[in-house]
């Protein structure tokens, strides 16, 4: 590139001033334009070359205009063409690189232009851009296999035995549930959503394949196998004067008759709002035979069954087990216990039908006896267990040794039951110490007691229950007839006035409260009489489950009984 012409030659002197004339103010140019001029300049133009002359040079290029019309131009205040493309072109800032250089080439931004705009609208927070939505705001064909896993470990739901169907999100969603009978369940039983043992038994034991659950009292399980039942009737023809004669298409057998009473009140819920014409019918100790074969003798398409009250039918041919689709065995742990075992394998063994038996086993605990049944009943089960000791506790534990009954009795009236609402529920062991609570209660107190126990009838049952329900007593005492299947609501306090003799009838006792996802309170007076064995395993067992730090193992506990230290913190009441 040439150097530029020097300016003192574009001004036409070498800077001489006179005092005629008038230096006229200097034209400073463009680098482009300053090139052009050098490039096109003419020898004729020596040093006198004037503005007007630069200008003819600079565009004689283009072929435009000639040095006069750019001067006429200027002189009648008309822009010309070529001023006005340098001016936009000054405007424009021109990059000198490669495009091979660009930085930009290949990026990939760490959040998508989809999940930048839904920052930017707001409408999402950041955790569900990045991590997704909970899995109960996605529709159903978004679940994700994590999304399964979260909803599981949500409800402590633990399962196997091969292919084991997703968990229930809502009543309706899957459609395993008739609309008629979800309809009755939200809008007349007023259940929102299911609990976490319905939620994963339905849609396994909706299509007819053995279960066995284990969960605790008061989950749930009463609707977790009476919603499948009903599934598999609403596929069947209604009863007739032929089909009534081949016995009940579903089969509950329950250890006492407290809980079979329940269930067939919590069917009757569901039956007297379906439109298919259903009957429920209970079989129980307490109830003559002509009691029962009056229940019989329409026929029926659910019984609710003791194991020997359904023997003593069975014998005395007022009933056959021919029809039988669907066998529940319900608080199977507590049966094995009471001695029903050998009764429950001669039921299971004359329900054999030449259809195929769907057969759902349900239990708090196992045992080797239970797992005996399951292997030998059971074909290819679907293995599931709701909950976990870890879990945060619904109920707070208290163990206290106070070794003189008298003593108990004060501590119960003084300082404990004018702190919690009825209905509260005291355990005992033997008849006469409830002969003997119920006196102390009616003489030195104001509370209302009833008392529930062996040596009482079945209509002096039923009456102390519903004393009880309807809030005309606050206090029951009662053994451990009570300490299963026996649904009271809002129970406020368990009292263990006499430690159960084994662990796990204190599960099933303390298991009255903190039922529905409620909280719960329960206290136990140990004695001198309590075996250490038991009281170990008992600790054990409060300091397992208090994720909260909640519980209390009383010093003298621990005195009498040597069972490590305390750490838990005290409860006042």
């Amino acid at each position: 590139m040439k150097r530029p012409v020097d300016i003192n030659d574009l001004l036409g002197s070498k800077g001489e001033k006179t005092s005629n004339s008038v230096l006229k103010p200097p034209i400073f140019l463009s680098k482009k334009r300053r090139t052009e001029a050098a490039t096109l300049q003419e020898p004729s133009l020596g040093s006198k070359a004037t503005s007007e002359d630069v200008k003819r040079l600079s565009w004689r290029k283009n072929g435009s205009e000639s040095a006069k019309e750019l001067v006429g131009a200027e002189k009648s205040g008309v822009k010309s063409q070529p001023r006005e493309m340098e001016r936009k072109s000054r405007r424009r800032f021109q990059f000198d690189w490669k495009p091979e250089d660009d930085t930009t080439l290949g990026f990939a931004p760490l959040v998508s232009s989809k999940a930048s705009k839904l920052l930017k609208t707001a409408q999402e927070s950041t955790e569900d851009v990045y991590m997704g939505k909970h899995w109960a705001q996605k529709p159903l064909q978004d679940m994700t296999d994590r999304d399964w896993r979260i909803l599981r470990e949500d409800f402590h739901i633990e399962t196997k035995g091969g292919t084991i169907r997703h968990p229930l999100r809502n009543w309706n969603e899957t459609g395993l549930i008739p609309e008629d009978l979800a309809g009755i369940i939200q809008h007349e039983l007023k259940y929102q959503e299911p609990t976490p043992i319905q939620r994963i038994t339905i849609p396994n034991a909706v299509s007819g394949r053995d279960f066995l659950g284990v969960a605790a009292t008061g989950s749930g399980k009463t609707l977790a196998f009476l919603i499948p039942s009903l599934c598999q009737l609403s596929n069947m023809p209604p009863l007739n004067d032929i089909t009534k004669l081949d016995g009940p298409a579903i089969l509950i057998l329950v250890p006492t008759r407290e809980l079979a009473q329940q269930i067939e009140s919590e069917a009757q819920k569901v039956l007297q709002h379906w439109s298919r014409p259903t009957s429920v019918t209970s079989i129980v100790g307490g109830h003559s035979i002509e009691e029962i074969s009056y229940s019989l003798q329409g026929g029926c398409d659910i019984l609710v069954a003791t194991p020997g009250r359904l023997i003593d039918c069975l014998e005395s041919h007022m009933l056959i087990l021919n029809n039988v689709t669907t066998l529940v065995l319900d608080e199977a742990d507590r049966m094995i216990d009471l001695g029903f075992e050998d009764q429950v394998t001669t039921i299971l063994s004359r329900a054999e039908t030449k259809r195929k038996r769907q057969t759902m086993m349900f239990t708090a605990t196992m045992s080797s006896s239970i797992e005996r049944i399951a292997n030998g009943y059971l074909n290819q089960p679907a293995h599931v267990r709701v909950g976990s000791p870890n879990t945060k506790a619904q109920i707070k534990q208290v163990i206290d040794y106070v070794p003189s009954e008298e003593q108990r009795f004060k501590m119960l009236t003084k300082d404990i039951l004018s702190r919690f609402r009825a209905p509260i529920m005291i355990f005992i062991n033997y008849k006469r110490t409830a002969d003997w609570l119920v006196t102390k209660f009616a003489s030195e107190t104001r509370f209302k007691v009833t008392t529930l126990h062996g040596s009482k009838s079945q209509e002096q049952r039923e009456h102390s229950l519903s004393l009880l329900r309807s809030g005309k007593a606050d206090i029951m005492i009662a053994t451990d007839v009570a300490g299963r299947g026996i649904d009271i609501p809002n129970v406020s306090l368990v009292v263990n006035y006499q430690m159960s003799k084994t662990f796990e009838n204190y599960i099933h006792r303390i298991g009255r409260t903190g039922r529905a996802g409620k909280s719960g309170n329960s206290i136990t007076f140990l004695s001198d009489d309590d075996d250490v064995k038991t009281v170990e395993e008992l600790c054990k067992y409060v300091k397992a489950t208090d994720g909260e730090k909640i519980n209390e193992i009383k010093s003298s506990v621990r005195q009498k009984f040597n069972v490590g230290q305390n750490h838990m913190k005290p409860i006042l009441f």
